[in-house]
This record gives C-alpha cells, sequence and structure tokens, in this order.
C-alpha cells in the first residue's frame, strides 16, 4: 500500500467520527426521512431503512474508508496505486474522478439552498417573519427566488465561508470547525426538543415517527427505505475515501463506521420528533421538499411561544450541516487539484470555490431568469427512451447528472472494485475485525447483496424500474 510519512491524519478516533458525522448531515436528513418515516408506517419504514444501512450503507462505507485508508491519496489516485498494485486496469481511476465530477456538482448546487438557510437565520432573527401570514410568507420566499442578486449574495457568503475554512490546515479548518459546529448541532437539537416536548404536537410526533404501522407499508416503501440508506451517507462521492485516506492504521474501520451510522439515525430522529411536533401543534401535517422549510416552517414557528429562538436555531442548524457536508465534498477535488498540478492547498481551494461558485449561479438563474427554459435528457434502451430530467432548468439537470447519474454509479463500480480486485487477505488484514465471522458476512454481502441493491438504486433513478 502506499502510505506517506508525512500525510495529514485525523488526531483521535473521536475526531473523526466527528468529521464523518458532519459529512452524513444534510436537509434530507433532517426533512424528507422523517416526513418518509411518518407516511409509510413510521417506525416500520424505520426498520426497514435499518436493514438498509447494513446491506447497503455500512459494507459501502467501509468499502469507501478501505480504499482511502490503502491509497493514502485523493480518490482518483487512490484507485490508480491500488488497481496498479492488483495488475488491473488504470482505468479504474476513473471512478474516482467521475465521484469528485459529481461531489463538485452538488457542492455548487447545495451552496444556493445553503445560502436560503443563511439568509433565514438572519431574517428570523431580525423577527421579519414573525408579523407575516402564512399566504405573505410563501409569496416573499417566491419572490426571493426570482430575485438573482439577493440570492447571489447568500450564495456568495457560504463559498466564502467554504473558502475561509477550507484554506486552512486540516487540523486548524475542518478538524477544528467540526469539533465546534458537530457538537454545537447535538446542543441546538437537544435545545429544540426541550421546546418542542413542551407543545402539543410532542405525543403525535412520537406516534408519527416510531410508532409501527406494517399496514402502511406498500410495495414502494422498501425502494424509498433503500434510496434513504444509500444517500444519507454521502456515499460514491469521494467524501469518505479522502476522509479514509486521513485515518490513522489504527482505527478500527468497522466500529468508526457503525457510530457514524448510528449517530446519522439518531440525529434524523431526534430532529424529526422536534420538527412533526412544532408542524402538528400548528394544526399542519410535514411536507417533503426542500421549500417546505423555506414556505411553511417559518408561519409553524409564528405560532409558538419561543418561536422566533427556535427558527433561528433551525435555520442555523440547517446552514451548519450544509457546512460540514460541503466541505467534506470538497475535500476530494481539492487533494486531487493539490496533486495534479502542484498547487498550495490555498490556491486549490480558492479555485475550487471560484467554480463553485460560477457553477452556483446556474442554479440561481434557473430560479429567475432561466425559469422556463428547460432541458430534456434521456436514455434509450430497446428502441425505448427513458428521460432522467424532462424540461428541466439547470439546477434540476446539475442534481439529475451528480445524484441520479454519476453517484450511483460510482458506488456501483466502487463496490465491484472492493469485492473483486481487491484480495480477501487485504481487506481482511486492513478490516482487523475481532474474529473471521464477521469479515466472512461483510464480505458476502459487499459482493452479492450490496451491488444487486445499487442497481436497484441506480435503476430507480434513472426511471427504469
Amino acid at each position: 500500500m502506499s502510505q506517506s510519512t508525512n500525510r495529514f491524519q485525523w488526531r483521535s478516533q473521536s475526531a473523526f467520527i466527528i468529521v464523518a458525522t458532519g459529512a452524513t448531515l444534510s436537509l434530507n436528513d433532517f426533512l424528507t426521512f422523517p416526513v418518509l418515516a411518518g407516511q409509510n408506517g413510521g417506525g416500520a419504514f424505520l426498520l426497514l431503512y435499518v436493514i438498509f444501512l447494513f446491506l447497503l450503507g455500512l459494507p459501502l462505507l467501509m468499502a469507501e474508508l478501505l480504499i482511502g485508508r490503502l491509497g493514502r491519496s485523493d480518490p482518483s489516485r487512490s484507485f490508480e496505486i491500488l488497481a496498479s498494485q492488483q495488475n488491473a486496469s488504470v482505468y479504474w481511476k476513473t471512478v474516482g474522478f467521475v465521484s469528485l465530477l459529481a461531489a463538485f456538482l452538488i457542492v455548487a448546487t447545495f451552496s444556493v439552498i445553503a445560502g436560503w438557510s443563511l439568509s433565514y437565520v438572519f431574517k428570523s432573527g431580525l423577527g421579519i417573519y414573525s408579523s407575516l401570514t402564512a399566504s405573505s410568507i410563501n409569496s416573499s420566499f417566491s419572490e426571493f427566488l426570482l430575485d438573482s442578486e439577493r440570492m447571489m449574495l447568500w450564495h456568495t457568503l457560504f463559498v466564502i465561508l467554504l473558502i475561509t475554512i477550507g484554506a486552512q490546515q486540516l487540523h486548524k479548518g475542518i478538524e477544528r470547525i467540526s469539533y465546534l459546529l458537530v457538537p454545537g448541532m447535538i446542543a441546538i437539537m437537544v435545545i429544540g426538543l426541550i421546546i418542542a416536548s413542551t407543545s402539543t404536537g410532542f405525543e403525535q410526533s412520537i406516534r408519527y415517527l416510531l410508532h409501527a404501522d406494517f399496514s402502511m407499508l406498500d410495495a414502494n416503501a422498501p425502494l424509498l427505505a433503500l434510496q434513504r440508506a444509500f444517500y444519507t451517507l454521502a456515499l460514491g462521492l469521494g467524501a469518505m475515501i479522502i476522509y479514509g485516506s486521513y485515518l490513522p492504521a489504527n482505527i478500527s474501520i468497522g466500529y468508526s463506521a457503525i457510530l457514524v451510522i448510528t449517530i446519522d439515525i439518531l440525529f434524523s430522529i431526534i430532529v424529526g420528533l422536534t420538527i412533526n411536533a412544532m408542524v402538528f401543534s400548528a394544526g399542519m401535517l410535514p411536507g417533503l421538499g426542500s421549500q417546505f422549510a423555506y414556505r411553511i416552517l417559518p408561519d409553524v414557528f409564528n405560532q409558538h411561544p419561543s418561536g422566533q429562538i427556535f427558527a433561528v436555531l433551525f435555520y442555523m442548524m440547517l446552514t451548519i450541516a450544509a457546512l460540514t457536508t460541503s466541505l467534506a465534498l470538497m475535500e476530494g477535488p481539492v487533494s486531487y487539484i493539490q496533486r495534479k498540478f502542484s498547487y498550495s492547498r490555498i490556491k486549490s481551494v480558492v479555485l475550487l470555490g471560484m467554480a463553485i461558485w460560477a457553477f452556483g449561479l446556474g442554479s440561481i438563474f434557473s430560479f429567475s431568469v432561466w425559469n422556463g427554459d428547460g432541458l430534456t435528457i434521456a436514455l434509450f434502451y430497446g428502441g425505448e427512451a427513458v428521460r432522467i430530467v424532462y424540461n428541466a432548468g439547470f439546477h434540476d439537470v446539475m442534481v439529475a447528472i451528480s445524484s441520479h447519474v454519476i453517484q450511483p454509479l460510482a458506488a456501483l463500480f466502487l463496490c465491484l472494485f472492493v469485492a473483486w480486485v481487491i484480495p480477501r487477505e487485504v481487506s481482511h488484514r486492513e478490516f482487523a475485525m475481532p474474529g473471521k465471522y464477521w469479515y466472512e458476512i461483510w464480505n458476502y454481502i459487499i459482493r452479492y447483496i450490496t451491488p444487486v441493491l445499487l442497481m436497484i438504486v441506480a435503476l430507480d433513478a434513472w426511471g427504469i424500474i
């Protein structure tokens, strides 16, 4: 294996757990998962979700960390090193490269949404929404989307945050800020849960999210649970490979991966209980979609005595989650640019940040001046066309290419690489599991079960199933 003696390493296992947890938290974890669970049998859906996390999420997360620690480089170079060691095709490095491309596109579009959250922190703190009606709040957000200059301001501020933190050396940048922000999110969640527990909808929220009603499960529920198990951990995007490349040899990959997944589940449940309690107390039903947080929730917060405080904390938490996730997704491309062009970290981060800012403008304009200018992308097989995106704007196209095309494909080939190219004795030695039995379970799942599940995710993303 290729290991540089002077390569950065996380200070401890707790440091890695914190930064990896920050990488997996996003708006979808906080809003989409609790609603999906509630609409599909609550605890019954949660059980399916946990099963798929252990059949897809955990094996694949361990595989990405394995590639990173064995390769000790950016995702593309790590694939190249490991393929060369096994006399495999050099083109395996393409898997790492396209995962970095997907990560870049996701950050470019995600930074625009993060700008919404950042703006709502200040607007909520100033009490702008306190005196507005539900329809006025909805109209205000629609006007905001059409105002490219205001959208650009908050997008720019968020990108500046990314550049400022990302340009620091890892101990002083990502590691230190994660030590501050991730516990900060936990504190915010605890405060929010305490506030929500005093609301009239808290008991209903518990039943909605945690009570297992298997009669509500339909044929589509397992697919929804499988999707969430895949997308929640930022898999197939190179983030966990690059974070794994900084993982000291004495830290257990399996144990660390289980901790990250467990914390991610707890975050989603606690935030779901809190937000759903507020929504039920306002006489509403939880809704899907990122815009629910900006069109509906401000009115929900207005109806609670501590609503303004809760709103500030909630949008601050969304901003922090977006920040830690974006920093993780940026790290792979930054490392690649540093190696490929021999640039300093500062120069690499600034150049990448400028590219993220520029692509983000496309997302901003797709909500305003480019609104209505659609693009269609389709796959053709057997003489039939399957549309991946239909009459979609720039923002939706970038999301479709990165999340629906590249991400599941990169994850699938990564899975096959670890399962069939890297020798069993290498992965067994690196995992150092207590007893061969646990390794054999992982090896069987990563070879025969996880690839099938990834194919299902990909075919669903392409609209084939």
